[in-house]
């Protein structure tokens, strides 16, 4: 997942392509090419999601200006079979600017931050 934000980063920032583009093509663009069942947030597919922000002290305020600046997204949440897997500071990204939280959930996981 690294590599691809970087990727898009770097189409974004040196290639001069939209960073929606850049997005498109690395998820629902490599989908197509590789007829996979995900890539594409719609109905019947397999789709997982990863919510990504502005890094936190980046000089951008949204994730596409960021990434149009050529600054790596932060990613905030993943979601995979309907499920939050995550919520939170990744180790692998920089931290977002605004502070993810779960609204509601049915199952049962704290994504509250705090230790247990």
């Amino acid at each position: 997942m690294q590599v691809t934000f970087y990727t898009m980063s770097h189409l974004a920032s040196l290639g001069g392509i939209a960073p929606e583009i850049a997005v498109a093509a690395a998820t629902g663009s490599n989908a197509r090419v590789y007829r996979l069942d995900a890539g594409v947030l719609a109905p019947g597919r397999a789709s997982d999601v990863v919510l990504i922000d502005a890094p936190d002290g980046g000089t951008q305020k949204t994730a596409l200006a960021a990434i149009a600046n050529g600054d790596i997204a932060a990613v905030g949440a993943v979601i995979t079979a309907g499920e939050p897997r995550f919520v939170g500071r990744s180790r692998n990204t920089p931290a977002t600017t605004r502070n993810i939280r779960v609204a509601a959930c049915r199952l049962a996981r704290d994504f509250s931050g705090a230790r247990t």
